[in-house]
């Protein structure tokens, strides 16, 4: 590289991961590099998100609510969807919020694939990048805005994976109270989540077991609902 002019040779130098190398830029600027391609833009913040749920960063939320209400209409790509997942498992309050608000945001434009989202949620809860009582703290919030429905669709994704042991259990007492106030809020009509009649039925009265069957009779009372409605 010697025969390079000096700013030539700069190129050449190791750089830090892409997923960092906006460091301390604000969201607005990061946001109107690539108005256009907002996964992108969520794929090189997902380093920072990251770090918010595994250690004790702050801060790395705050691009997700612009992100959201940018770029162009149509479906939001996968890393904006793994982004939002990530930043709902933040270390920290005002982190989740902002996740929170990214979810309602794409919800409202119709862009939030609440399927996927559920999947990338429980395959970080299996990781262990996520801890379920941060994730219980999100949904809650966000459904207490009355997005009991997409709540729901987002949790009916991320209970199996708590419920079958594929998950570390803890805070899943939390998960399965937001998904009961869930369901029975929006009515929703769904099979029970893998796993969930096993819980419902186990010894004691612990909030695991007891949130797990509310659950339960919430499914089962709005299907009994539907099929008396039909005939």
């Amino acid at each position: 590289m010697a025969e390079f002019p000096g700013p030539f040779r700069e190129l050449g130098k190791a750089r830090q991961a892409a997923g960092r190398c906006r460091d301390g830029e604000d969201p607005e600027t990061l946001i109107a590099l690539m108005p256009e391609d907002r996964d992108t833009l969520a794929a090189w913040s997902l380093a920072r998100i990251t770090s918010c749920a595994l250690d004790d960063e702050r801060g790395g939320t705050d691009v997700l609510p612009g992100l959201a209400a940018t770029g162009p209409a149509g479906p939001a790509g996968p890393a904006l969807h793994l982004a939002v997942a990530t930043g709902l498992g933040a270390r920290h309050a005002e982190d989740r919020l902002r996740s929170v608000d990214a979810l309602l945001t794409l919800a409202g434009r119709g862009e939030l694939d609440t399927a996927r989202l559920g999947a990338d949620l429980a395959e970080l809860l299996e990781l262990g990048t996520l801890k379920a009582g941060r994730l219980a703290d999100a949904l809650r919030t966000a459904a207490a805005t009355g997005a009991y429905a997409t709540t729901w669709a987002v949790l009916a994704g991320v209970l199996p994976a708590l419920l079958t042991g594929a998950a570390d259990p803890r805070g899943t007492g939390e998960l399965l109270e937001t998904a009961a106030e869930c369901a029975e809020q929006s009515r929703a009509v769904a099979e029970p989540p893998a796993g969930l009649d096993a819980t419902a039925a186990r010894a004691g009265r612990s909030r695991l077991v007891t949130q797990a069957a509310r659950l339960r009779e919430a499914l089962h009372r709005n299907r009994e609902a539907v099929a008396m409605a039909a005939g």
